[in-house]
């Protein structure tokens, strides 16, 4: 199973789009020609830690901007709707790569409004293989160190 950032935001989106219609889904911050109410998915960070046995914990910490029409009358009302609808949902979700799927568990999550926006921020915590390098990390063992004499 491939478990990248787009099919995250590909996943969240198709999950989402039930609870908030009407919103368009971005998988990255998009300037130009967007109409809100539109919802985008910024990357906060990303680790990676070795386990035992060749895996990884992949950590990801992800934010999921809400936008709305910053002239509604009642903007703080639909942010504050839209949050918790988001913490109603966000337990868990349903991640597909294309080829095989699996309920995806959200963490640490936590929500504010900032400058008329909604961030809706959460870590996802995954247990991963690394694909095989291409080249060999080593072609051939020298022979030892020479002394001079």
């Amino acid at each position: 199973m491939t478990f990248d950032l787009q099919t995250v935001a590909k996943s969240l989106a198709d999950y989402l789009a039930p609870y908030l219609p009407g919103v368009k889904f971005y998988e990255d911050p998009n300037q130009q020609g967007s109409q809100p109410p539109m919802m985008f998915l910024q990357l906060r960070f990303g680790r990676l830690y070795p386990e035992l046995g060749g895996y990884w914990i992949r950590h990801l910490g992800l934010d999921l901007v809400y936008l709305l029409d910053y002239n509604l009358p009642d903007l703080q009302q639909q942010y504050n709707q839209a949050a918790e609808t988001l913490d109603l949902a966000l337990d868990t979700f349903p991640y597909s790569d294309g080829a095989e799927s699996r309920v995806l568990r959200c963490l640490e999550r936590s929500w504010t409004i900032d400058q008329d926006e909604l961030h809706y921020k959460f870590e996802l915590r995954e247990r991963v293989t690394l694909p095989a390098p291409s080249v060999p990390k080593m072609e051939t063992l020298e022979q030892g160190l020479k002394i001079q004499e």
